[in-house]
């Protein structure tokens, strides 16, 4: 022991480091975690089966049957021609009865944008996928020459689907924030999606997640992104890009869920709180 130094000295109790609007933060969710939606009956209908899935990365894992199959981007490691054409072709074998996709940062091929003004960030990709003798004639080709095979292709724009008796609109955007030198990003200052969710929106299917939402430790995640959601309130957000975040979770929007991601998401303040009084006493 050296000399001078007390045996068993207390350690100093952990500074706590509190941000700014902690009281307010700390009281919406304990009001949120309080709250209970009375559940909505169900229409006596068929369901539709939908299966999620995002970051294959070429990979081609088992995929589980149903009706609707959603890809949510970054279906490449690289984002060469001859990466996509492969998953394209095997995300067009599935039996499900519509497929829908996506890009991710990964995907350079469909930001053409991009390639344009990074072209040494694309050329690296393709030497670094230069594995096989298919990859090296695919260099050339571009994006028109995909062969998508029925699989529906999303980029900021919609699709409506028909199942049985009823329809689904998919709204898909492949927008994140920027991280690193990638494709379809935007700087993370950049409002891109106040009111681009169509109205009617049923599926909002992104590559990045909303902030707050399975986005990981450091909550990666878009906070634009969460405002839109909050607005909009599609009834399935599909999203991927964090892998530490996968899983799923429930949300409703109504008036204490508005309150709790706007105080939460930092876009609304104490005044937002009285929403609660009113629906405890029946406003909603």
């Amino acid at each position: 022991m050296p000399p001078g130094e007390q045996p068993n000295k207390p350690l100093p109790p952990p500074r706590q480091v509190k941000l700014p609007h902690h009281h307010l933060r700390s009281l919406a969710s304990d009001l949120q975690s309080l709250h209970r939606t009375p559940l909505q009956p169900r229409a006596p209908t068929k369901p539709i089966d939908v299966v999620c899935i995002s970051d294959t990365h070429g990979t081609r894992p088992l995929i589980p049957p149903g009706d609707l199959l959603l890809h949510a981007g970054d279906l490449t490691q690289w984002g060469t021609f001859a990466e996509i054409q492969a998953q394209l072709a095997w995300l067009s074998a599935q039996p499900h009865t519509h497929k829908v996709v996506i890009a991710g940062n990964h995907d350079l091929l469909l930001d053409s944008d991009f390639r344009t003004q990074h072209p040494d960030r694309w050329h690296e990709a393709i030497k670094a996928a230069r594995s096989t003798e298919e990859e090296v004639v695919a260099e050339e080709k571009s994006e028109q020459d995909l062969d998508w095979a029925g699989v529906v292709y999303l980029r900021n724009t919609s699709t409506t689907l028909t199942f049985w008796d009823r329809t689904l609109t998919i709204y898909g955007s492949p927008l994140t924030p920027q991280h690193g030198l990638s494709a379809h990003q935007h700087p993370k200052d950049q409002d891109v999606w106040s009111y681009a969710v169509p109205p009617n929106t049923d599926i909002l299917l992104t590559h990045g997640p909303p902030w707050g939402h399975l986005d990981g430790f450091k909550k990666s995640g878009c906070p634009f992104l969460t405002r839109e959601v909050v607005r909009s309130r599609p009834r399935l957000v599909v999203f991927g890009h964090i892998h530490v975040g996968y899983g799923s979770e429930e949300r409703v929007f109504d008036t204490v869920g508005r309150a709790h991601e706007g105080i939460v998401g930092g876009w609304a303040s104490w005044g937002a709180l009285p929403q609660w009084w009113q629906l405890w006493r029946g406003a909603e």
